[in-house]
C-alpha cells in the first residue's frame, strides 16, 4: 500500500530535532489519513496525518494535536491547552500503531488487535514552545517482534516511541499488541464468556450511581467523568466505572468491551481525585505526566467494573511522592468479576509553576 505523498505546504513549520531520522522532515500535515486505517468512525477523532517507512521495523508519523477538541482540552486545568495532554499524545501513538500494522506490516483490516500493555511518559523539564495553532507532533517508532517469531504472519509487535513538538523531545510511549484472525478473535471473546458479548451499541451501561463532579478529577463535562460513587480514605479511594458509550472520543465506533483508553482516562481521574486526597495538588494543578498499563482480561460491557487507587507498595499517603516533591505515583487496579483486569501505575505532576502564553490564561 502507498503511502501519502508529501506537499511543500504540507510539510512541518518547525525545525526537526537531531534525533529524528531525515524522513521526518517531509511528513505532511495538510490532511489527515484515512479513518479506516486508524479505527475511526468519526473525522474529529482522526488525528494522524502521514507515516513514512524509514527502514523494514521502523518509522516516523506525523499527528496534528488540536487547539480545542471536545474531550482533549476539556480539562480545568493547564492540560490540552498550553501542556500537551498524555491520554492524547497516546491515542496518537496508537493511531500511528493501527496505520502502521495495516499499511506497512500487512496486518488485515478485519484482524482483532488485542492490547497487552502500554505506557507514557512526558518530559517534565523542558519547556514546549507555544504557537497560535494546533500543534504538530512528530513519532518516530521502532518496531520489534513481541512474541520472537521469525517467520509466517505478524502475531504481535511492541512499539517504541519518541515525541517530539516544534523539534523539542517530550517523552516516550511504548505499546504491545496482538493480532489475530476475526475467527479467533470471536472465540477468545465467546471461550471467556461462554457466548457472544454484546457491543456498545446494544449495551447499556451497567453501573449505575452518583457521578463525581467533573472538577473533582479535572474536568470540564459531564460527558467526560468516568468514576460513580468515589470514596476517598487515607490509604485508599475507590470507585465504580461509568461506561461513557455516549462520548464519541472514548466510544467512537462499536466495541465488544471498555476499551483501554477508556480505562486510561477513567485511571488518570481516580489518581487525579486521590493525589487531591492525599494533599498532592487539586486536579486543577495537577496534570499526568506518566501511566504504565498492562491488561490480563477484557473489561466486559454488560458486567460491573470497579477501581481501587492506592500508594504505591502499600506506602501510606506521606511516601505515596516517589519522584520528588511536586510528583505523586498513584497505582490503580480494576476489578471485574471478583478478579483483577488491569493495573495501572499513574504519575501525577503539579503544574501549578506552568505559565500559559500570552491570551491563553482562562477567562473566569
Amino acid at each position: 500500500m502507498a503511502l501519502t505523498e508529501t506537499s511543500q505546504a504540507g510539510r512541518p513549520s518547525a525545525a526537526v530535532g537531531p534525533e529524528l531520522p531525515e524522513a521526518a522532515a517531509a511528513l505532511g500535515f495538510s490532511r489527515t489519513v484515512e479513518r479506516e486505517l486508524v479505527h475511526r468512525r468519526n473525522l474529529t477523532e482522526v488525528f494522524l496525518t502521514d507515516v513514512r517507512s524509514v527502514q523494514q521495523r521502523s518509522f516516523v508519523a506525523a499527528a496534528l494535536l488540536p487547539l480545542v477538541h471536545a474531550h482533549y482540552t476539556s480539562h480545568t486545568g493547564p492540560t490540552g491547552r498550553w501542556a500537551p495532554d498524555a491520554v492524547l499524545l497516546l491515542e496518537c501513538c496508537r493511531q500511528a500503531e493501527t496505520f502502521a500494522a495495516h499499511a506497512l506490516f500487512d496486518v488485515a483490516m478485519d484482524a482483532g488487535f488485542i492490547l497487552r500493555n502500554w505506557s507514557v511518559v512526558l518530559s517534565t523539564d523542558t519547556a514546549v514552545p507555544q504557537g497560535p495553532g494546533p500543534r504538530e507532533l512528530l513519532m518516530s517508532a521502532v518496531v520489534r517482534d513481541a512474541d520472537g517469531q521469525t517467520g509466517g504472519s505478524i502475531r504481535s509487535l511492541a512499539y517504541e516511541f519518541g515525541l517530539w513538538l516544534s523539534g523539542v523531545d517530550i517523552g516516550q510511549v511504548r505499546m504491545e499488541v496482538g493480532y489475530v484472525a476475526p475467527r479467533t478473535y470471536a472465540a477468545i471473546r465467546t471461550r471467556r464468556r461462554g457466548g457472544p458479548p454484546p457491543t456498545s451499541d446494544e449495551q447499556p451501561p451497567v453501573a449505575t450511581g452518583r457521578p463525581v463532579d467533573p472538577a473533582r478529577t479535572g474536568r470540564i463535562n459531564p460527558t467526560d467523568t468516568l468514576l460513580l460513587d468515589a470514596v476517598t480514605g487515607p490509604d485508599s479511594v475507590t470507585a465504580a466505572l461509568r461506561v461513557p458509550v455516549e462520548n464519541p472520543s472514548l466510544f467512537d465506533h462499536p466495541q465488544d468491551h471498555v476499551p483501554g483508553m477508556v480505562l486510561v482516562e477513567a485511571a488518570r481521574q481516580i489518581a487525579a481525585l486521590a493525589t487531591d486526597a492525599w494533599g498532592g495538588g487539586a486536579p486543577c494543578t495537577t496534570a499526568l505526566i506518566a501511566v504504565e498499563s498492562s491488561f490480563s482480561a477484557y473489561a466486559e460491557l454488560d458486567r460491573p467494573v470497579t477501581m481501587a487507587a492506592t500508594p504505591p507498595d502499600g506506602a501510606g499517603p506521606s511516601r505515596a511522592s516517589t519522584d520528588t516533591a511536586d510528583r505523586r505515583r498513584v497505582a490503580v487496579t480494576f476489578h471485574q468479576d471478583g478478579s483483577v483486569i488491569a493495573r495501572m501505575s499513574v504519575v501525577m505532576a503539579a503544574v501549578s509553576h506552568v505559565t500559559p502564553p500570552p491570551g491563553t490564561e482562562p477567562k473566569e
